[in-house]
C-alpha cells in the first residue's frame, strides 16, 4: 500500500513538474522579449541579440522576433557607423531578418521600418549605384511603416535621411542617378527639415534628430536655425556610443558655423 502511495506521489510530482515546464515554455518567448527591451534600454545590444536568438529557436517565424533581430543588428552597426567591417557583419544578416518579416507579416510596421533602414545601409556599403537603386525601396517601406505606425519617430528620421542623402548627391552621383533612372528620385533639404522636425516633435530627447535637423538647416544656409538645433543636441545626455559620436559631429559642425 505504501509502495502504491509512493508511486502515485512520484507520478503526481512528475505530472505537476511537466505542467509547470509546459507553462514555463509557453511564457518563455514573452519573457525573453521583455528581457530584450531591458537590455536594449541599457545599451547592451550584444546581450539583446543573444536573447533574441534564444527566442528564435523557440518560434522561428514570429514576426516580432524577426524584426527585433533586424533591429538588434542595426543597433550593433550603428555603434560604429564608420567601420565598414562592423557594417558588413551586421547590416547584411539584419536585412535578411527584416526581409523575412516583411514576407511573413506584411502588416507589421517593424519589419518595414528595418527593411528600409538596412537596405539603405546596404546601398551605403556597396556604393553610389546601389545606394540610388535602393533608394526607392527605402522610401516605399518607410512610408508603409509610417502608415502602420504613425507615432514612431524613427520612421520620420529615416525619411529625413532619405531626402538629405539624395538632395546631397554630388554632380558625379547625379550623373549615375540619371543613367539608372530617367527621372531620379525627387528629394530636397526642405523636406528633410520637415521630417526631422516631426521626428524631434515625437521624440525630443533623441540626439540624432537634432543633429540631422542642424545639418539640413546648414545646407539651406539657415545658420541660426542650424546652431539652435546643434546646441540642443549637445545639451542632451549621451546614453550610447552612437549618441557620443553624434555629439562629436554636432560640436564640429557648430564650430564651423
Amino acid at each position: 500500500m505504501k509502495d502504491r502511495r509512493f508511486r502515485f506521489g512520484v507520478v503526481s510530482v512528475v505530472i505537476i513538474l511537466a505542467c509547470m515546464l509546459v507553462m514555463a515554455q509557453g511564457a518563455t518567448v514573452k519573457d525573453l522579449l521583455d528581457e530584450v527591451e531591458i537590455l536594449r534600454d541599457a545599451d547592451n545590444y550584444t546581450g539583446a541579440l543573444a536573447k533574441l536568438k534564444e527566442a528564435e529557436k523557440m518560434d522561428k517565424d514570429n514576426p516580432e522576433i524577426l524584426w527585433k533581430i533586424a533591429r538588434a543588428y542595426f543597433d550593433l552597426a550603428d555603434q560604429d557607423e564608420g567601420n565598414i567591417e562592423v557594417q558588413k557583419a551586421n547590416v547584411y544578416p539584419g536585412f535578411e531578418y527584416a526581409k523575412k518579416c516583411v514576407e511573413i507579416a506584411p502588416n507589421v510596421a517593424g519589419g518595414h521600418q528595418y527593411y528600409a533602414i538596412l537596405i539603405g545601409r546596404v546601398g551605403e556599403i556597396e556604393g553610389t549605384k546601389q545606394k540610388i537603386e535602393n533608394s526607392y525601396a527605402v522610401r516605399e517601406h518607410t512610408m508603409i511603416a509610417i502608415k502602420l505606425d504613425p507615432e514612431n519617430d524613427s520612421n520620420y528620421h529615416v525619411m529625413g535621411r532619405w531626402h538629405f542623402a539624395l538632395a546631397d548627391l554630388s554632380w558625379v552621383e547625379r550623373k549615375v542617378a540619371s543613367i539608372i533612372y530617367a527621372t531620379p528620385p525627387a528629394a530636397s533639404f526642405e523636406k528633410a527639415v520637415e521630417f526631422f522636425s516631426k521626428a524631434h516633435e515625437l521624440n525630443p530627447d533623441d540626439i540624432r534628430h537634432l543633429l540631422w535637423l542642424g545639418k539640413s538647416y546648414e545646407k539651406l544656409d539657415q545658420d541660426d536655425n542650424a546652431k539652435k538645433a546643434l546646441k540642443q543636441a549637445l545639451a542632451l545626455p549621451a546614453a550610447s556610443n552612437s549618441d557620443k559620436n553624434q555629439q562629436k559631429e554636432a560640436k564640429a559642425l557648430l564650430e564651423e558655423l
